[in-house]
């Protein structure tokens, strides 16, 4: 009788406290850090990343180079450009890299990792001379196929009547979907399937706007989210940032209770952020004619 007694006197004292009615989470501001670039590619003027793959294991960028060297591609060029694909360690040290294409003009655009760990690789290629019926132009839809360790294991041609330059490939299922933009008048966009064999599917003209990149780039860790944020004006939270000056931002924020709990001042336009467990945050970013790839080692 005194047990019940006392359970409902504690019951009673707890709805009626305004402490425990009132009590809330002290938040504390969270000072600007800024994020020095892991690697900065030193590309030149006509060199391309356009492309972010990550695995626990490695780091891949996947684009098109025009220059005979670079700190990030050291292989023999083949023709007048060339796609290629860098492999990084998860510190960010160049593992290997591969130059993909032809003799004439390739481009590399887009990529996944499949099933086996090998990298699909699609892009566009001219059509040589002597078999084309213009001038070389960006007519050949190309996919390559790469192992992990850098060896070129297929390449998959279809050649079109429009210039139709991908700007994803996806997995699914056993093949792949490509996705991109079309100089089709009227049809500005395009799609078509890739079997695990290779074989090209036909192309399916849409009338879609292309996607454009979003202002704002989000990834999620087990408890964290991520996102980035270009902004001149100061951001509730944060300490520390210059006034009247555009920041680019990398904000990390608790997925339990929505609470800002990092902030990072990072060098130049975000282009890509994932985050990929057993390395943490990898953002790819842009800015003063060179490509930027930050890797913050974060749970």
């Amino acid at each position: 009788m005194k047990r019940a007694l006392l359970l409902g006197v504690v019951l009673a004292f707890s709805a009626l406290s305004p402490v425990a009615a009132t009590t809330k989470v002290l938040v504390l501001p969270v000072p600007l850090t800024t994020l020095a670039p892991t690697i900065n590619t030193n590309f030149s003027s006509g060199d391309e990343v356009s492309g972010l793959l990550t695995l626990p294991s490695a780091i891949y960028l996947i684009g098109t180079i025009e220059t005979t060297s670079s700190p990030l591609v050291t292989s023999t060029p083949l023709g007048g450009s060339d796609g290629f694909i860098t492999s990084l360690s998860t510190q960010g040290r160049r593992s290997w890299d591969l130059r993909i294409g032809t003799s004439g003009d390739d481009v590399a655009t887009a990529g996944c990792v499949d099933a086996l760990g090998n990298l699909w690789v699609t892009g566009a290629s001219t059509i040589p001379a002597s078999v084309a019926a213009t001038s070389p132009a960006l007519n050949r839809l190309t996919v390559w196929e790469v192992s992990a360790t850098g060896a070129l294991l297929n390449m998959f041609t279809k050649d079109l009547t429009d210039i139709d330059i991908p700007t994803s490939i996806v997995l699914k299922g056993t093949g792949f979907i490509v996705r991109g933009v079309s100089n089709k008048a009227g049809f500005p966009t395009f799609a078509l399937t890739v079997n695990s064999l290779g074989a090209i599917g036909p192309v399916k003209n849409t009338v879609a706007k292309p996607l454009v990149t979003p202002p704002t780039l989000n990834a999620s860790s087990a408890a964290y989210a991520w996102q980035t944020l270009i902004s001149a004006s100061p951001i509730k939270g944060v300490i520390g940032a210059p006034p009247h000056q555009s920041i680019n931002y990398l904000l990390k924020n608790s997925l339990k209770d929505k609470v800002l709990k990092g902030a990072y001042s990072i060098v130049g336009a975000p282009l890509a952020l994932q985050y990929q467990s057993g390395i943490g945050v990898v953002l790819l970013s842009q800015g003063s004619g060179s490509y930027f790839l930050t890797i913050l080692h974060t749970k």
